[in-house]
C-alpha cells in the first residue's frame, strides 16, 4: 500500500510541477466561481457559475452560487428565480434554503413594490449569452 500511494504522490508532484493540476482545476467553472466570488469578483463569478449551469442544467449548486452572486449585484429578481430553481432541484439543502427566505425576506422589506413569490415562467436573461436559464427538472424531480 506504500509503494501505491508513494506512486501517486510522486505523480502528483509531477503533475503539480507541470502546472497540469492546476490547469485542470482552472477549467472547473464551478471553482473558479467560488474563486471569483471570494475576491469579490461578483460579476466574474456568475458568469462562470452561469458556465457550470450550463453544462450541467440541474446543478442546484451552480443556480445557488449564481445567485448569491446576482444578489450581490443587485440582481434580486434573477437571483430569487435561481434559488427557487435550486430550492425545487435539492429541497433538502437547507443552504440553499435559507439563502431562498433570506432573500425573499429582504426584498419583501426593502422593495415592497416587488412581488416576492414563486413564478412559474423563468426569467430572461438570468445567463449571459444564453437568453434563459436551464431547462425545467424532469417530472420525477418535481414535488
Amino acid at each position: 500500500m506504500k509503494v501505491v500511494a508513494h506512486h501517486i504522490q510522486s505523480l502528483l508532484a509531477g503533475l503539480l510541477a507541470l502546472g497540469l493540476v492546476a490547469s485542470v482545476y482552472a477549467q472547473d467553472p464551478n471553482a473558479e466561481g467560488r474563486n471569483f466570488l471570494a475576491e469579490g469578483n461578483n460579476s466574474a463569478a456568475s458568469k462562470k457559475f452561469a458556465e457550470a449551469a450550463k453544462i450541467n442544467p440541474f446543478d442546484a449548486s451552480a443556480l445557488n452560487n449564481q445567485a448569491v452572486a446576482l444578489a450581490a449585484q443587485g440582481d434580486n429578481e434573477k437571483a430569487l428565480n435561481l434559488l427557487e430553481r435550486a430550492n425545487r432541484l435539492a429541497p433538502n439543502r437547507a443552504d440553499i434554503a435559507a439563502n431562498l427566505n433570506e432573500l425573499r425576506n429582504w426584498m419583501n422589506r426593502n422593495t415592497p413594490q416587488v412581488a416576492a413569490v414563486q413564478r412559474k415562467a423563468p426569467v430572461p436573461g438570468a445567463y449571459p449569452n444564453q437568453g434563459d436559464i436551464p431547462p425545467e427538472p424532469p417530472p420525477l424531480w418535481k414535488k
